[in-house]
């Protein structure tokens, strides 16, 4: 059964038919059974596959590559992408090397807003980000982590999602990671995500309660890398 329904087909067909740049989406999925310490089940790696493939349909505009991270191979590219857990979906232009705009867990719910509006984003708005921002994240002394936490039913976490991959796409030195606090407790349980969304900068050296303006989110990155506004 196809998640997205005909008249969502033909409401996302219309949008993506806009785009004028071609699209990676890179997904690392995971089929093993085996569950190991540390290691937690994949939850919803076959319905995030499942919702790629659909999307991919309805513009060729967008190319899915799909890498298990039960095989060998996928081993390899997972740690050459610095890929964790699986579903992590990893966007970017098609002949990019980027891997700084990602997903941790499925975009479903409010979350496929998020991903609709990135894919508009690679494939023809851009980040929109004024130049003084662009400059300022081009001199950090540092790669800055931005961590969004949110869950599928958090109308304020796309928001916060948006502003995190907004940054990435605009500087290599920013990475901007989607994480679905749900299917990825323990993760959560380190930084006491009780709210979301909660966005956690270099690994809990400060952070972003809420969907908050941009200028929070460039303040919390100076605190976290040691700049003064």
């Amino acid at each position: 059964m196809p998640l997205l329904g005909p008249k969502e087909q033909e409401i996302v067909r219309e949008r993506l038919s806009t785009l004028n740049r071609d699209v990676e989406m890179v997904l690392f999925t995971d089929t093993s059974t085996l569950i190991a310490p540390g290691k937690e089940p994949c939850m919803y790696c076959r319905e995030t596959e499942q919702l790629l493939k659909e999307l991919k349909e309805l513009s060729d505009k967008l190319h899915l590559v799909v890498y298990d991270l039960a095989t060998p191979e996928g081993k390899e590219k997972a740690q050459a992408f610095q890929v964790e857990a699986a579903p992590t979906l990893i966007l970017r232009e098609k002949g990019s090397e980027a891997t700084n705009l990602r997903y941790r867990g499925i975009p479903a719910g409010y979350e496929f807003a998020s991903l609709l509006e990135d894919l508009e984003m690679l494939g023809r708005d851009g980040h929109g980000l004024p130049e003084q921002v662009v400059e300022e994240l081009s001199n950090l002394p540092e790669e800055v982590v931005l961590q969004v936490f949110v869950t599928p039913t958090c109308p304020y976490c796309p928001q916060a999602v948006r502003t995190a991959h907004r940054l990435a796409y605009a500087s290599p030195k920013v990475f901007g990671e989607m994480i679905e606090a749900n299917e990825f407790p323990e993760l959560s349980s380190r930084y006491g995500i009780h709210g979301v969304p909660d966005t956690i900068v270099n690994h809990g050296k400060a952070r972003v309660l809420g969907a908050q303006p941009l200028s929070q989110f460039l303040q919390a990155i100076r605190q976290a890398v040691g700049v003064k506004a």
